[in-house]
């Protein structure tokens, strides 16, 4: 392996790496930083990791010290936290210590051990200028992390039987899928290429799951259905500022109508009291949810907006309660007398009277409709079309590119839609449907980019059963402000994977944008009680 300026490692074997350790006073942990995981490295700076042990478990020079404990736990039991930095599908270093989304600080103060790791992307070239960051690059690096963990046990405190993933966007989504697909077949030629320990075990434990970009091949159709009713977008990475051009209003409308088909054809069930704890539904009481042609009406379209009532509900409550960090009053808060900003680097939170469309009776919130809650409070955020773009300019479409063509657009039932609007509007149209048209159709029989593509879906392997190890607990949090996406992708996600029988904790988060959208001390919560604590 090529020795490189930084890398902690020259082996594969931790036990010879005892002397490398240093202890951090600030944080009281022990740290060993700068770990190469794979020796077939091709984007060396980024397929890295650093582990972080409360002073607790170890002793100097590397040692661990079977006796010390820490809040219940010992260097065996310590459940293991694995955080990946995965953001847009693009090439990540991992974490370190006080860097803003590192989070370090909570999961050593409850005696968890932490490590973050980096990964591959879209971008990533290896020494020859090669791509080798394409689908499914990034999944195949966090499972060669996860492996190399194992294969290093002897030297790590922790229980590497309770790795519990995190994961936000696309590293939400990576860390759903790492919680599906443990060991299936499907990515052991690519963990072999990527030299992972193929005797060695790549499932988890848990799955913590913040904001994820899944589904893709129905994202833009479902942005559209959600934001259909705002022509216009903020200015983002994924777009101009501006209404709409009526080109893409009409291909917005097309999209909708394909995602209501799409929706009605899961066959998503209810659980019964919207109960995301594991528990049975009773008998006969289940229903099927459905979306109305209008896409604002039928159980589908309520099941939503009982989802975004509880988020509300459960804000204002707490606000009420003064269990928040916000100084403010429900009534100030409904009437826009306050001043909130959302996290750096996001974006800063909107002030305005909500009274119109959030009503509070003092221990129930109720939003009058979706469109309202949309132009209201969270507004349209990228263009039609927002994943596969019309200009295959997007993340995604990077990530799904070859070595031929680094840009790739994946969904043909985009260019189905442009097609039906040549025919409808051949005058006004044709010049910009034709633009557009052969390009998405380009990808329809495209076997190899539909693998690429499926690959990095988790719904495609929910129902995987036995040919794979998934995860005992997923925990899925959204923020209710987040327009990355639409709000169905996670709902769908939460409600497949409660229907194929796996333990889900969903729920969405109001006021906080596409983020670790969580209250504070919750994550941690959960990962006590799903451990037994």
């Amino acid at each position: 392996m090529k020795e490189e300026i930084h890398v902690t490692n020259k082996t594969m074997e931790l036990q010879d790496c005892k002397g490398d350790w240093f202890f951090n006073e600030k944080h009281g942990c022990w740290c060993l930083e700068d770990i190469l995981y794979t020796e077939k490295a091709l984007a060396s700076e980024f397929q890295r990791l650093s582990i972080y042990v409360p002073a607790e478990y170890m002793k100097e020079k590397g040692e661990i010290d079977r006796e010390g404990r820490r809040k219940g736990y010992t260097a065996a039991t310590a459940p293991v936290i694995l955080q990946n930095n995965s953001a847009g599908y693009m090439q990540m270093p991992h974490l370190r210590l006080d860097e803003p989304r590192c989070n370090a600080g909570q999961y050593l103060d409850r005696g968890f051990v932490l490590v973050t790791c980096g990964n591959r992307g879209s971008e990533s070239v290896d020494e020859k200028g090669n791509w080798c960051g394409k689908s499914p690059a990034n999944l195949v690096d966090l499972k060669t992390v996860i492996r190399f963990l194992r294969h290093n046990m002897a030297g790590i405190p922790g229980d590497l039987n309770r790795i519990i993933s995190v994961g936000t966007s696309a590293g939400g989504a990576m860390s759903t899928l790492l919680g599906i697909t443990g060991n299936h077949k499907d990515f052991l030629p690519y963990l072999e290429e990527n030299g992972a320990f193929m005797e060695e075990r790549d499932d988890v434990f848990a799955s913590q799951i913040y904001c994820p970009i899944v589904d893709l091949e129905h994202a833009d159709l479902a942005y559209e259905w959600m934001f259909a009713a705002d022509k216009e977008n903020e200015s983002s990475h994924a777009g101009p500022a501006g209404v709409m051009t009526p080109f893409r209003e009409a291909l917005s409308a097309k999209l909708k109508e394909r995602y209501i088909t799409y929706f009605n054809s899961l066959n998503l069930v209810n659980p019964v009291g919207n109960r995301w704890d594991g528990a049975e539904a009773e008998a006969g009481l289940d229903e099927i949810l459905r979306l109305g042609s209008d896409g604002r009406s039928g159980s589908g379209y309520e099941y939503l907006m009982k989802l975004l009532n509880e988020s509300a509900t459960t804000y204002l409550s707490r606000l009420e309660a003064g269990t928040l960090e916000e100084s403010f009053s429900v009534e100030d808060y409904l009437a826009g007398n306050y001043e909130h900003q959302v996290p750096a680097p996001m974006m800063a939170a909107p002030v305005k009277d909500k009274r119109k469309w959030l009503s509070w009776d003092g221990s129930r919130a109720v939003i009058t409709s979706l469109d309202d809650y949309i132009l209201n409070y969270r507004r349209r955020m990228k263009p039609c079309t927002s994943f596969d773009t019309l200009g295959m300019d997007s993340g995604e479409n990077r990530v799904f590119g070859d070595g031929d063509k680094p840009f790739m657009h994946f969904n043909p039932e985009i260019g189905e839609a442009i097609g039906e609007l040549a025919e409808e509007f051949p005058g006004e149209f044709s010049e910009e449907c034709g633009k557009y048209y052969e390009a998405y159709m380009a990808a329809k029989g495209d076997k190899k980019l539909e693998r690429r593509v499926a690959l990095f879906n988790p719904l495609n392997y929910i129902e995987a059963g036995d040919s794979a190890d998934a995860a005992r607990h997923f925990r899925i949090r959204v923020g209710a402000y987040d327009a990355d996406t639409s709000l169905t992708i996670s709902m769908t996600l939460a409600l497949k994977l409660a229907m194929a029988g796996h333990e889900v904790d969903y729920a969405l988060v109001w006021d906080k944008p596409h983020c670790d959208a969580d209250y504070p001390g919750e994550l941690c919560d959960w990962v006590e009680k799903i451990c037994g604590q």
